[in-house]
């Protein structure tokens, strides 16, 4: 099987929804493979390859230099697990809405490498923990340019990740002692924890950000991200993204799932309103 991610320019959580889809839609049509053939480009946002970090089950993953013309390419901006692009990349007529339970569920056969996988048991351990992630590099706006972005993109303006901030200790339940905090700023990282420190307890592990790269982590630190938010009993994310959406689909949808900026009435109304003002800018 042969999977080509070139036009997929952005970060590592994007790449994966290409190659989920790509194995439900081969899964389909009942197509066997042992071996998964990936042509992808290091970038900015994703300065790693996907065979360095993950493994498909009862699948070899390799990386490939030679690029396949008639292969599905998605991009960035057309690749959202939903039934619009079900139907946008599949030439072969097969039941479209099969095709994204098979997409969603594919999650499910994605690992971390054994190396990472090791780490991770080693971190979390046997404990019952929720998730608290933050993203802010790409994410935070002013209120003006919030209303301007287009609406497939998961953003947050200064007043709404204050009040995120003011209301993060209601929204754990008390039976849980225990946060996996994962962040791509260190800085509201540590605002997280002296805020909460007093009545819950860090799943601690050491991280090195580097401030001048926009990937500010690890592939390695992502990928046990991406996993340990997968194996916590509820996600809290203050933009939602990809990630946190993508550990939800490993899960197998087992967590529950709060993304803060869908969670208000107001924010969803703000919401409307943006889909709306990128409707009319397009029309024009």
């Amino acid at each position: 099987m042969y999977v080509d991610l070139s036009n997929m320019y952005s970060g590592f959580s994007d790449r994966l929804r290409q190659l989920t889809f790509c194995i439900a839609y081969e899964k389909l049509q009942n197509k066997k493979f042992k071996v998964i053939e990936i042509y992808e480009k290091k970038n900015k946002e994703s300065p790693f390859y996907i065979s360095e970090l993950i493994k498909i089950k009862n699948c070899k993953v390799k990386n490939v230099k030679k690029k396949n013309i008639e292969a599905i390419k998605m991009d960035p901006f057309n690749s959202e697990i939903s039934i619009k692009n079900c139907h946008k990349y599949n030439f072969k007529n097969l039941d479209n809405r099969k095709l994204l339970m098979e997409w969603k569920k594919t999650y499910q056969i994605l690992q971390p490498k054994k190396k990472i996988k090791f780490k991770l048991n080693k971190i979390i351990k046997n404990k019952k923990y929720i998730s608290i992630h933050i993203r802010l590099t790409d994410k935070l706006v002013s209120f003006r340019n919030y209303f301007l972005e287009i609406p497939t993109k998961d953003v947050i303006y200064l007043k709404q990740f204050e009040e995120f901030m003011n209301n993060i200790e209601n929204l754990i339940p008390d039976k849980y002692k225990y946060i996996y905090l994962c962040s791509d700023e260190n800085i509201f990282k540590k605002k997280i924890k002296e805020k909460l420190k007093n009545k819950f307890k860090f799943i601690e592990r050491n991280i090195k950000y580097n401030k001048k790269k926009l990937r500010q982590t690890s592939g390695e630190d992502f990928v046990i991200d991406l996993f340990a938010m997968s194996k916590s009993s509820l996600i809290i994310s203050s933009t939602g993204g990809n990630v946190p959406y993508a550990s939800n689909l490993i899960s197998g949808l087992k967590q529950n799932y709060i993304k803060w900026i869908n969670y208000r009435f107001k924010y969803r109304f703000f919401y409307k309103i943006r889909q709306v003002i990128f409707s009319i800018r397009n029309f024009n």
